[in-house]
């Protein structure tokens, strides 16, 4: 009888047929046909786990009794077949304070930096849950969501007429935060858990769903929480979903936070100076920029360093 399952390597992810009277050396000889990798290691399962590919292993070990059937199997090269490019890190932080070892996972938790450009926590929401470009398609789901929740999402909530903050929202310029969180907590029904860098408070959206994701909020900035099995594998292929029973996760993510805090990577947003970069106006935390906002449309703003 065949069997298949699912290979997920650095370049993407295959499906493979065995016979399931085939020995694990067939079954590793079928991986390398299939990704031309001739040293790595297996894992499987959730959490994952290593395939124990001892030469031992291989010669006894048939493939029906290993219960791979519907299984992702990933493969992880010992060496990289080819270079690639040094992970991006903000500005005055070191590559080593933006990740974490996970030796019990065989992994490190990772912080991958979304561009500064206003739509950063739709960016970091949206590649969690596998979206391409989700920055437009999630404003428009919640401006929708909005419009047809009226008893919840009114003026007293929003702080606007809902038409009024649902056309502000959808622009691209404008940024998104708790009210939007929870909204698409809604709509993809999934838990999305934020950690604070400066107070490590983590902020449950959607509490009570199955599945999760981890965003990182540095005072006026969100970036994503993902699992990777080795610093130099693509985004492609992070692990960015977990159950909401598992809560090593998340001690994971808020020590990756406990680091990132030691290195002030936060903006203290009660009393930062501010700037608009389209009238150079100048205000101080996050209450005066809300007012600006809210007299001139202007919704894009920058820290002022004081030297």
């Amino acid at each position: 009888m065949m069997i298949q399952m699912r290979l997920r390597t650095p370049d993407g992810q295959a499906r493979l047929e065995i016979d399931d009277l085939a020995t694990l050396k067939d079954l590793i000889q079928l991986i390398e046909n299939k990704t031309a990798l001739k040293s790595f290691t297996l894992k499987y399962g959730y959490p994952l786990r290593n395939l124990d590919t001892s030469p031992e292993a291989q010669r006894t070990a048939v493939v029906k009794d290993l219960q791979l059937r519907g299984e992702t199997i990933v493969v992880a090269p010992i060496e990289s077949p080819k270079p690639t490019p040094e992970p991006f890190t903000p500005k005055g932080i070191e590559p080593d304070e933006t990740s974490l070892e996970w030796p019990e996972k065989g992994g490190f938790i990772i912080l991958r930096v979304m561009p500064d450009d206003n739509s950063c926590m739709f960016t970091a929401f949206g590649g969690a849950i596998g979206l391409e470009n989700p920055s437009q398609i999630l404003r428009q789901q919640v401006a929708e969501y909005i419009l047809e929740h009226p008893d919840k999402y009114n003026k007293a909530i929003l702080g606007d007429e809902p038409t009024t903050y649902t056309a502000r929202m959808k622009r691209m310029d404008t940024w998104g935060g708790a009210i939007e969180l929870s909204i698409l907590s809604d709509i993809y029904s999934i838990e999305i858990s934020s950690i604070d860098v400066k107070s490590l408070r983590v902020d449950r959206f959607g509490e009570g769903k199955d599945n999760r994701v981890i965003i990182l909020y540095s005072g006026i900035h969100y970036d994503r929480i993902a699992f990777c099995m080795d610093l130099s594998y693509p985004v492609e292929v992070d692990v960015t979903k977990w159950q909401t029973d598992d809560d090593e996760v998340l001690v994971k993510a808020r020590q990756l936070a406990q680091q990132l805090q030691k290195v002030h990577y936060y903006t203290d947003t009660t009393d930062f100076v501010i700037k608009c970069e389209i009238c150079n106006w100048i205000g101080q935390g996050t209450r005066d920029a809300s007012k600006h906002e809210r007299e001139t449309k202007h919704s894009q703003f920058g820290e002022m360093k004081i030297e």
